[in-house]
């Protein structure tokens, strides 16, 4: 008989047996889906930028970038706009050539007066009043953007089609096209994902061993019992391997087959403002092939270095002797990770391509030696329990801990991980958050801000005559800005051009003290001269620095959120002219929407600003950032739960005949379960303690590397205290298996 044949013997004969290939089946399964999950996440985010590369081509030099300009075949000026709190993507385009090449997914390039629209877009332009969103498209709607040219399903792209003449600053092109090249990946979310495989793939080969190891000393009587019967040891490996084989070849099948219908789900997080494409996640066949294969290998590459004693020492193993106890030299493997983090981090520092990589080799040892060190914790708290015990219940529990801590920290290797996990995430996030950015009240609030747009007086012209034939009393503030800078002297500060009374209705300083006449004015407790500064505008037709005339009374404001020096427009006279680079429209919430609508329609590739829209891209971006951190830790929170279960019952199983002994001699069964309960949680608060500690210790380095500082807060102990109340649910989980053990279990072992 082979050995598969004897394997599919034991398990159909032997119920505990089949309860353990299946919960190893189960974790594998698990573990193949997340594992192909997250190593999808940098491919989902690849085939994002991808898709949108037509948008932001990027040229491997100068001289690249000026042959297509002197190729160019398209004036493109890309903006963001927005309706509520939906990003639209916009594209001014004017064609210079016929037959100009496009991305697929676009059916063409729009002509003067013609618009495409992405589905989504056109659809919503449908449903609300056309001077709140489509009158910003002038033109007639001619096609639709494809989903190829689209960075998720419901994405709002417009591409709007004009003149050469209406469009002086857009970009020459060569086509709407990108260069080849893949797009680009934001690489602080490729770093993050990363990370996040790496921290919760521990947990996943945590939970697959805790599943494989259900039945182990059952297994291993069973094994020593053949060796001792005249099996060789190649006999009792290959049978091993052929019983762990048939769970994980079954379970990283399912697992793969899980992932098919996980990716629907996927596809509905909303990430960067939208969902995903279900092909986004599909992983590709290189990669299905390399986990089915690595997946059960390593399985059972772990039951087959666990029957070391049952080959060697046989009759130890079948008499359930004590084990070897772990040393002091594990902690040496904590140190060494430790070192190999920093100098990770140091490398991380100086090297721009292969640092990456060395900090997650980094990270990994980290999470392993925190597992590697947790039975020689075990061992000592079993030591400290059993010197100073007061009751049968922690006498119990210590000779445990101290007997087999490996098998003891196993129900608490998961839950770990996890906390380890949370509170380097946790540690991190508010430095995150912080990089994100809010608006500063540089403007007031309901202010529309267009800034370096090089408009012309007839499109100011025609924004003001249509607000004005729509009935909208919304003042269009002009605004010339430069730099003001002493002759001669190093250093400048910003100046700006623009009447007091206007000021006031734009800027978010106080304006209190306007009076007629030229002036400058200044923060409260600056000290300016005038005549010793000059002024240079960044845009108009000034070549030369202009000298601020002598006498020019200078006035105090309060800078409330704007902190610049306003010079009167009357200061200059007729010296400065056109070139105004900013226009600034103050709105009311009645009619916001409409001036909105009239700026973007008759001012094509304009940079429009606003408080509102801009914390609102902030508040996305923050709100992805808070989702994948919940996700990530829900799922480390998860495996180690049920990693922890899973092992304390499998404690329970595999002692099932110490048990059974106990009972037989009178030991109450509660006296038992408050044993189980002390040896679940005890190990568990120690070690989830020194977890958390790495953790914060860990996401203090990593934030070094985008110069984030660590800030402690509260939060940063919610990962300690979901491990105990996780620890605490699989401790409790261990009564209701105690209770199925009786003295008659003794006699059948």
């Amino acid at each position: 008989m082979n050995p598969l044949q004897l394997a599919w013997r034991v398990l159909r004969g032997d119920s505990r047996s089949r309860m353990s290939a299946l919960f190893t089946a189960i974790g594998v399964a698990v573990g193949v889906t997340l594992v192909l999950w997250l190593a999808t996440v940098p491919g989902a985010l690849q085939s994002r930028a991808d898709r949108e590369s037509w948008r932001n081509p990027t040229f491997s030099s100068q001289e690249r970038f000026d042959q297509q300009s002197a190729d160019a075949a398209v004036l493109v000026a890309k903006t963001r706009d927005n309706v509520g709190q939906r990003e639209i993507q916009r594209f001014d385009v004017a064609g210079l050539k016929p037959d100009v090449p496009v991305a697929a997914g676009i059916p063409g390039l729009p002509g003067p007066g013609e618009v495409l629209l992405s589905p989504a877009l056109a659809d919503l332009a449908g449903t609300k009043p056309a001077d709140q969103l489509a009158d910003r498209f002038k033109g007639t709607v001619v096609g639709r953007i494809g989903p190829e040219a689209l960075m998720f399903p419901d994405e709002l792209v417009a591409i709007v089609g004009h003149d050469p003449s209406e469009m002086p600053n857009a970009m020459p092109r060569d086509g709407l096209t990108g260069t080849g090249s893949p797009g680009s990946v934001n690489k602080l979310l490729v770093f993050l994902s990363q990370i996040g495989i790496v921290v919760l793939i521990a947990p996943c080969l945590v939970l697959v061993a805790s599943a494989a190891r259900l039945t182990a000393a059952r297994r291993e009587r069973r094994l020593a019992a053949l060796r001792l019967a005249g099996a060789t040891p190649q006999q009792v490996i290959a049978m091993t391997a052929a019983e762990t084989a048939i769970a994980s070849i079954v379970g990283a099948v399912l697992g793969v087959a899980l992932t098919f219908p996980m990716r629907e789900l996927t596809a509905l997080i909303p990430w960067d403002g939208g969902d995903w494409f279900p092909s986004d996640w599909t992983p590709s066949g290189l990669l299905i092939g390399f986990v089915l294969v690595v997946a059960p290998l390593l399985v059972v590459g772990a039951a087959v270095l666990g029957l070391r004693r049952a080959v060697n020492r046989p009759l130890g193993a079948a008499q359930q002797q004590t084990k070897r106890q772990p040393n002091a030299a594990r902690l040496l493997w904590l140190v060494g990770a430790a070192v190999a983090f920093v100098v990770a981090i140091s490398v991380a520092q100086t090297s721009r391509d292969g640092g990456m990589t060395f900090v997650l080799i980094g990270l990994s040892a980290v999470a392993v030696s925190l597992v590697f060190v947790g039975p020689l914790v075990t061992s000592l708290l079993g030591k400290m329990f059993t010197a100073r015990w007061r009751s049968p219940a922690t006498l119990l529990a210590g000779r445990r801990l101290m007997d087999d801590p490996k098998a003891a920290f196993r129900a608490s290797a998961g839950v770990v991980l996890a906390v380890f996990a949370g509170s380097m995430a946790l540690a991190m996030f508010p430095s995150i958050e912080e990089r994100i950015g809010y608006s500063t009240g540089e403007w007031r609030d309901g202010v529309y801000v267009a800034q370096g747009s090089g408009y012309t007086s007839e499109q100011i012209d025609d924004l003001k005559a249509d607000l004005a034939s729509r009935k909208v009393d919304a003042p269009v503030v002009e605004i010339q800005e430069g730099a003001l800078q002493v002759p001669g002297a190093r250093g400048t500060m910003s100046g700006t051009v623009l009447g007091c009374a206007d000021a006031g209705k734009v800027l978010g300083a106080r304006f209190d003290a306007c009076h007629p006449g030229p002036a400058i004015y200044v923060p409260q407790g600056m000290v300016l001269d005038p005549g010793k500064l000059e002024f240079m505008p960044y845009t108009g037709k000034v070549s030369e620095p202009l000298s601020l005339p002598q006498g020019v009374p200078v006035r105090e404001y309060n800078p409330a959120g704007w902190h610049g020096v306003l010079i009167d427009p009357a200061v200059f006279g007729s010296a400065l002219q056109g070139g105004l680079g900013t226009v600034a429209v103050a709105t009311t919430p009645a009619n916001q929407d409409i001036v909105h609508t009239m700026l973007v329609r008759n001012m094509p590739g304009v940079s429009l600003y606003s408080n509102e829209r801009y914390d609102g891209r902030a508040d996305t971006l923050a709100g992805d950032l808070q989702r994948a951190t919940l996700i990530g830790l829900s799922i480390a929170t998860v495996l180690g739960g049920v990693s922890a279960g899973v092992a304390a019952a499998g404690s329970v199983v595999d002692r099932r005949r110490t048990f059974g002994a106990l009972i037989a001699a009178g030991t109450p069964v509660n006296v038992l379960t408050r044993a189980l309960r002390r040896e679940a949680m005890l190990p568990a608060l120690v070690a989830t303690l020194g977890a958390g500690v790495a953790g914060v210790l860990v996401g203090s380095g990593l934030l070094t590397l985008i110069k984030g500082e660590l800030d402690l807060n509260p939060w940063i102990v919610t990962p300690a205290v979901l491990g105990l109340v996780v620890a605490l649910m699989a401790a409790a989980a261990c009564g209701p298996v105690l209770r199925r053990v009786s003295a008659r279990d003794y006699s059948d072992e």
